[in-house]
């Protein structure tokens, strides 16, 4: 009698999360409802997928012939199963394009401070310096770059055009002082473009994109590289509070992180939909980059891969987690590119800790 409760019971539960996870798939995959709320129910599908694994593991037990049900759903979803985790081997070509992409956290904002004075910090602001100049990559994508060409040690723009010569740049200040979207190219570039996303200039926000088409050897390609508005995600604070027994903090930050996560799936929307055009109206293939502030299963991801292919879903390994701070467990920072574009290899170095994204370096083929 007791058995048979339990398994009524958790039938009764199991049921709306298949359906639920069904319809979030339905929306994801045609996203044909552009609405706030949907964010909120593609952020979910890790979690509700991994309730689906549960359940069919537990009816395996329970009643065998139902577990039949929740793999069904899974397999379905085996996409989103792509965009969480990845197993693949690095491709070798002759003629190769790569790309490096890097939120450096406007290297910790040294380069405006007269009065540094924190050496350990300084110290691995010089080393995140040295790393974005010397790995040798055809393109360099940075988002929140900063330069002050006053102070030698900081003066990183004249320091990355030494391999990188072309260059488009959406600085507030010009290039004796930076802070700003990127982009710097070893092969020179015919046409640029340049957009904050609904801010005003002279504001130091680096929320925009940049457009370059650019010239290689044989062909010539397009690079967008973009930095989507910032969730304000403050995990970390959240769970200080709570661990300090503040809960009426805790609930008023939490409430603070949902406004922030609607008010950016709002924002993204709208700016997506200028990237879009900008893959869409392009004669050249096209390599997407940047950072998205939206985790895989979000509305401009799917949109975005709607058009492209994504490089960590086509030669990624493991996770390919890119935020080196709380949440820490998400992937934000992309690289998409064309279908006639091969990706041979694409990886996350996580080992370079100075600023609160780890940077991705993409190796593509041009057919």
């Amino acid at each position: 009698m007791l058995k048979k409760t339990v398994t009524s019971l958790l039938w009764l539960i199991s049921l709306p999360l298949y359906i639920y996870t069904l319809f979030t798939y339905l929306l994801a995959y045609t996203l044909v409802i552009d609405h706030w709320f949907v964010g909120f129910m593609m952020m979910s599908l890790p979690v509700v997928m991994l309730l689906c694994a549960i359940t069919a593991v537990t009816w395996l037990f329970i009643r065998p012939s139902r577990m039949i049900l929740p793999i069904i759903v899974l397999l379905i979803g085996y996409p989103f199963i792509r965009r969480t985790f990845g197993f693949h081997s690095a491709k070798e070509a002759d003629k190769s394009l790569s790309v490096l992409d890097y939120n450096v956290y406007g290297f910790q904002h040294s380069a405006y401070y007269e009065h540094f004075e924190d050496n350990e910090i300084k110290e691995k602001v010089k080393n995140e310096i040295s790393y974005c100049v010397d790995t040798q990559a055809d393109i360099k994508c940075f988002q929140e770059f900063s330069s002050f060409r006053e102070d030698a040690t900081f003066n990183t723009f004249d320091a990355m055009i030494v391999d990188n010569p072309y260059y488009v740049i959406n600085s507030i200040y010009g290039t004796g002082r930076v802070f700003s979207l990127a982009i710097f190219s070893k092969y020179p570039i015919i046409h640029e473009e340049k957009s904050l996303f609904g801010q005003t200039p002279g504001k130091d926000n680096g929320n925009g994109y940049l457009l370059a088409d650019i010239a290689l050897k044989n062909d010539t390609i397009r690079v967008i590289n973009l930095q989507l508005q910032s969730m304000g995600i403050r995990v970390k604070k959240v769970v200080d509070e709570v661990k300090g027994s503040s809960f009426g903090q805790a609930r008023d930050e939490t409430r603070a992180i949902l406004w922030s996560l609607k008010m950016g799936f709002i924002k993204h929307s709208k700016e997506i939909e200028l990237i879009e055009r900008r893959i869409d109206e392009s004669p050249y293939p096209v390599i997407v980059c940047g950072d998205f502030n939206e985790t895989p299963y979000g509305n401009a991801y799917g949109h975005i891969r709607d058009r492209l292919k994504n490089s960590f879903e086509e030669a990624g390994n493991g996770f390919g987690f890119t935020l080196n701070r709380s949440p820490r467990f998400v992937r934000i920072d992309n690289q998409f590119c064309s279908e006639s574009i091969e990706v041979l290899d694409f990886q996350t170095h996580n080992h370079i800790k100075s600023s609160d994204h780890y940077p991705v370096f993409g190796t593509y083929k041009i057919h």
